[in-house]
This record gives structure tokens, C-alpha cells and sequence, in this order.
């Protein structure tokens, strides 16, 4: 068993040079001598664990979309988990209780229907060291599906970190990238092409698209340790751009003209459409426990409508800023787009709302007058990832004092901590 020793934060990294630097790596790809997979089995490589908390990590690719039953077995008890894999690299783990005793783990995956192939990289399974996360951690924090496999805190490598069972081949899988955290070393995964996916959130300022260090690293031992010495207006910058964009785009009139058309509000509206569950998990909500999600992202000037999304809290945390091609597999894809009513073609594409750009571009001193200077900042650099329209210079060529003042304002702001 292989796992991750606990290292000191160290800021003098090169970002460019090291730890933005892009890997590529061939994955294992697993296949059945004579037919096709339809259930594998892993034994741990040491015979008896005997931690208080075992985890399972690994990351994988199928040929089609496959639903993936996932039972984990440690001698004590046998959990059992479902895991959505397509042909997109997908992230998959979990902590469970260890037994005192000493047992070999074993972990199932059975496949709802047979397949040719599965790829697999990072597969481990061995001991997760809770001392590295400070006092009360236990199964609940460890089990956030944002955070897995990163958080176990398991050293990922090509070679399988255990034995499978039965006639499987082994032999080279398609390429998986992969870039160093700055803060524990591990060489995690990320798809370029999808940024925030795997194991680091996007930062589209880094030559990577991504953040220095991986999605454990940044909630652990950076985000829970400076959180408590930010300043208030630190901790409240997102919330306030976010707050700001739904009166900006007029969410409160979509709202309202919805209650008075339908005579219902939109969230009791949406949980009965997704069947008063979690889209994701399938988890039954209480209406008070439903989040709405856009689905189409708000920061890409999305307003809230009748076509949103019902998410649980945790799920719609990890969505963010996603577009739903970017989160969603295609089979989910297309199970919302049956229950939106939105497209699988609309679903499926990234791009801004160009109604809601043409009414910022019409009046765009307005704009930048009534938006608080980070909010009007975070709009420019949405819109500009996915088009060619540069809404500072268009500010600057109608009002520079307005655009001047903008950019004071910017430079005011606290400095962020930890990115």
C-alpha cells in the first residue's frame, strides 16, 4: 500500500515551470480473455488493513456510458455505491470504516451491461490518514463526492494498486493528463478540455487552466486553514457577484412573472418536474432542502427560468459554474434535456446568453455604473473566454471615466489568499 506522507506548504514554487506543466500518461486497460467485462474484482495488496478508516480511489473511462454498481467489502461491512463512467475520465472513491481487526478489502464493480474495455488509472486501495486533517473528521467529510479520490490523501499511480481477480488482461488504455499539486507533489489528473473535472478546480488565469494545487489540498490544508484570517469582504466576494449578476440579469422579475403566470413558485414548480429529487444523486428532497441550479451557468449570463435544474446542496455545489456538457454525462444529458425541455444540442454546447449580452452591450455605461466593480470585472472575463467581445475596451471607448473608475476600484480589493 502506497500513501501519501503529510508535507509543509511551501510557496516559493515555480507556477509556470513546475506546477502548470501538463504530463500525459497511458492508463491500464482491463479486458476479459474471451468475452466481454461485465464485473471486476480488486483485493487490496496487503492481506490485512487494520486502519480505523479504509479508502477505495480511482479514476476511469469506458467505451459507452455505463452505470457502474460499486461494492466495497472490508470484513466488517459491504457498502455499496453507484458511479456513472462514459467515454470521458471520471472520478471515483470512497472512505469506509476499517475493521480493528485485520482484513483483506475487496472491491466489486459490476456493470449494468457488458462492455469491451475499461480503463482504469490511479486504482488504490490502502489506508486514509484522518491525523492529517485535524480532530472529528470522519466518514461524512470524507465521503464529499467533490472531493474523492483527492482527499484520501492515496498515492495515485499508473500501476493498479490491487490484485484483480479472475482472467484480465492488462494492457496500454487511451492517455490521461496530469499535473503536480504544489502543495502534496501528487501528480493528479485533469482534462483540458473540460476544466474542474478531475482533480484540480479552473483558474483561467494559469497557463494549465487550472489551480496549483489539487481539490484536497485547496479545501484541507489551504482554504480551512486561512479562512479564519480572511477579511469580511474576502469571504463575501463571491456570494456579493453572485447576488449582484441575478439583479443585474433581472432574476427577480423572471421570478415574479413566473408566480404570477403559473401561481406557483419556481422551485416547487422544478422539484415535481425532477420528481422531488436530487438530478444527480437521486436523493429524495424536502422542498425547503432543493437548490435550483441554472443550468445553463449565471455566470455566462444565464438568468433563472423554467428551465433549471434540481439539485441537492452538495451537488449543486460542485456543479458552480459548469456548463451542464462539462458535468453531466451523455446519458444524463439527454435525461435532462427530456425533463427541461431544453435541447440535447442547447445542453451540450458552451456559449453566453446572447440576449442577455446584447442588452449589456446596448447600454454598457449603465451597466458598469449600477455593478459593484468586481461584478462587472467577472462578467467582462466570462463573456471573454467565449467570444471575442472585450467588455472593458467597449467601456473604455464609451465612457473612460466610468472605466477608470472601475479599474480603481479593482485595484483596492484584498488580495485573495490561496491562489
Amino acid at each position: 500500500m502506497r500513501r501519501l506522507a503529510k508535507q509543509d506548504r511551501d510557496d516559493t514554487y515555480s507556477t509556470k515551470r513546475d506546477y502548470q506543466e501538463i504530463h500525459e500518461e497511458l492508463s491500464q486497460r482491463l479486458t476479459c480473455d474471451g468475452g466481454k467485462l461485465e464485473r471486476l474484482i480488486f483485493r487490496s495488496i496487503d492481506s490485512e488493513l487494520m486502519p480505523e478508516f479504509v479508502g477505495i480511489g480511482m479514476f476511469v473511462l469506458t467505451p459507452d456510458a455505463v452505470k457502474i454498481s460499486v461494492t466495497v467489502l472490508t470484513g466488517l461491512e459491504a457498502v455499496e455505491f453507484k458511479h456513472q463512467a462514459d467515454h470521458r475520465w471520471s472520478r471515483l472513491g470512497r472512505a469506509v470504516s476499517g475493521n480493528p481487526d485485520g482484513a483483506e478489502v475487496l472491491v466489486q464493480l459490476d456493470f449494468d451491461h457488458p462492455i469491451d474495455w475499461v480503463d482504469i488509472w490511479g486504482l488504490q486501495i490502502g489506508e486514509i490518514d484522518v491525523a492529517s486533517f485535524g480532530d472529528g473528521i470522519g466518514l461524512g467529510e470524507l465521503n464529499q463526492t467533490h472531493l474523492l479520490p483527492e482527499t484520501l490523501l492515496l498515492e495515485h499511480f499508473r500501476e493498479l494498486g490491487a490484485i484483480p481477480d479472475g482472467t484480465v488482461t492488462q494492457s496500454d488504455g487511451t492517455t490521461i493528463y496530469l499535473k503536480k499539486c504544489s502543495y502534496c507533489g501528487r501528480r493528479l489528473p485533469l482534462d483540458p478540455d473540460r476544466p474542474s473535472q478531475l482533480s484540480f478546480h479552473k483558474h483561467n488565469a494559469k497557463v494549465s487552466r487550472h489551480q496549483n494545487e489539487c481539490r484536497a489540498c485547496k479545501k484541507w490544508r489551504i482554504n480551512n486553514a486561512f479562512n479564519p484570517l480572511r477579511t469580511v469582504d474576502q469571504l463575501n466576494e463571491s456570494s456579493v457577484i453572485t447576488r449582484e449578476r441575478k439583479l443585474l440579469l433581472k432574476e427577480p422579475e423572471i421570478l415574479h412573472s413566473i408566480k404570477e403566470r403559473t401561481g406557483r413558485g419556481l422551485k416547487s414548480i422544478v422539484w415535481e418536474r425532477f420528481g422531488k429529487r436530487c438530478f444527480v444523486c437521486k436523493k429524495e428532497l424536502e422542498l425547503r432542502e432543493v437548490q435550483l441550479d441554472h443550468t445553463r451557468p449565471l455566470a455566462y449570463l444565464w438568468p433563472i427560468d423554467e428551465h433549471a435544474t434540481c439539485l441537492c446542496a452538495e451537488h449543486n455545489n460542485q456543479k458552480k459554474d459548469t456548463f451542464p456538457v462539462d458535468f453531466y454525462t451523455e446519458v444524463q444529458l439527454r435525461e435532462l434535456a427530456e425533463i427541461t425541455g431544453l435541447s440535447f444540442e442547447e445542453l451540450s454546447q458552451k456559449h453566453v446568453c446572447v440576449d442577455q449580452l446584447k442588452r449589456i452591450t446596448a447600454d454598457i455605461v449603465d451597466f458598469a455604473k449600477r455593478a459593484d466593480a468586481r461584478t462587472f470585472l467577472a462578467v467582462s472575463r466570462k463573456v471573454a473566454e467565449l467570444s471575442e467581445i472585450d467588455l472593458m475596451a467597449e467601456l473604455r471607448r464609451k465612457c473612460a471615466e466610468t472605466a477608470h473608475r472601475i479599474e480603481a476600484d479593482a485595484k483596492e480589493r484584498p488580495d485573495s489568499v490561496g491562489q
